[in-house]
């Protein structure tokens, strides 16, 4: 890593320091979107033409896709993903949410910073103008930028037995997660029992739709639409909110950066449950295999306060409409 980041204030932000100047840029597209894959090219061709000793990296299929306008672009193959942590030194992201969430699954350990420009639908992760882009990433290549930490959670699967769950023979991968970790009835009619321990003392039977574990980043998503509190991205906790518990007087709980959860499908549960991270699907659980989560070492360094840039208080005025009163139809 070629950078350093200094502590300034008291809510978690941080001033970012290049030790040497930035040789090699992620670039990170929503797909299947005309709006993006034009801004995509302009921005690839500004920082090409303005920094012609910068290496632009991009997935695999974004480079088979754009090879002709885009010749110069370079890859990481997708068997050595772990060359991303290696080789990166910033990243951006063209697109909503989602599109940062994707950027996360890329970095199975340290993230660089992620500089956000908004082409998406709700765009709640510290996004900026994409018309100001060029003053941005001069900005971010001087180093005249401010960092949040946004923290991640690390998820593992498990058998009975405590073994990572395997399917054909291989461990199902550990995983990095950004907005939160969900284990859900899915398609199954009844509701999943779920037994939930916190640093090994046994806290409570999950009867419900499901579970949320959600950073404080996704406290605004999921774990927000199940009835969960808004918490700030700099306050480091782990949310544990119910999914349409059967009693009403399950409530969530917000649990210390430290705590090591574990969630069992228990033994009453009449069908499997579905785990899902970031909105994917990653598999099916059965009576007895469990989840592991915990706060994981490797947050995210998001961009923030870039004189065009929106706060958290803003977003969360402006895009959830918070506590706004109703307004009046009557002539």
């Amino acid at each position: 890593m070629i950078c350093i980041l200094i502590g300034i204030g008291h809510r978690g932000q941080y001033a970012l320091k290049w030790t040497q100047k930035p040789n090699n840029v992620l670039i990170v597209k929503k797909p299947n979107d005309i709006k993006t894959e034009k801004a995509f090219v302009e921005v690839a061709n500004w920082l090409h033409q303005s920094q012609p000793e910068m290496n632009i990296i991009v997935e695999p299929e974004v480079a088979e896709q754009f090879q002709k306008e885009l010749p110069f672009v370079h890859v990481i193959e997708k068997s050595h993903k772990e060359d991303y942590t290696r080789t990166v030194d910033f990243a951006v992201t063209l697109g909503g949410d989602g599109t940062m969430l994707h950027l996360s699954s890329l970095f199975p350990k340290a993230a660089p910073p992620v500089v956000s420009f908004s082409l998406g639908t709700l765009c709640f992760l510290m996004s900026y103008k994409f018309e100001k882009f060029r003053h941005v990433l001069d900005d971010m290549i001087a180093g005249k930028v401010g960092l949040m930490m946004r923290m991640r959670l690390f998820c593992s699967l498990h058998q009975p037995s405590g073994k990572r769950i395997e399917v054909d023979g291989v461990e199902v991968d550990d995983r990095q997660v950004m907005n939160e970790v969900t284990l859900h009835r899915g398609r199954f009619p009844h509701l999943t029992t779920i037994d939930c321990f916190v640093d090994e003392q046994y806290l409570t039977e999950c009867v419900a739709d499901g579970l949320i574990v959600s950073t404080p980043t996704g406290s605004t998503a999921y774990s927000l639409s199940a009835g969960g509190p808004i918490v700030h991205p700099s306050v480091q906790s782990l949310v544990l909110t119910p999914i349409c518990p059967r009693s009403l007087s399950f409530r969530t709980v917000l649990l210390p950066p430290s705590s090591n959860i574990e969630l069992k499908i228990g033994d009453k549960s009449r069908s499997q449950t579905e785990v899902s991270i970031d909105g994917q699907e990653i598999f099916m659980l059965h009576k007895g295999e469990y989840v592991k989560v915990r706060m994981s070492k490797y947050p995210i360094p998001c961009v923030t306060h870039i004189s065009d840039g929106a706060g958290w208080e803003k977003d969360i005025n402006e895009l959830l409409k918070w506590n706004q009163t109703f307004g009046s139809n009557i002539q």
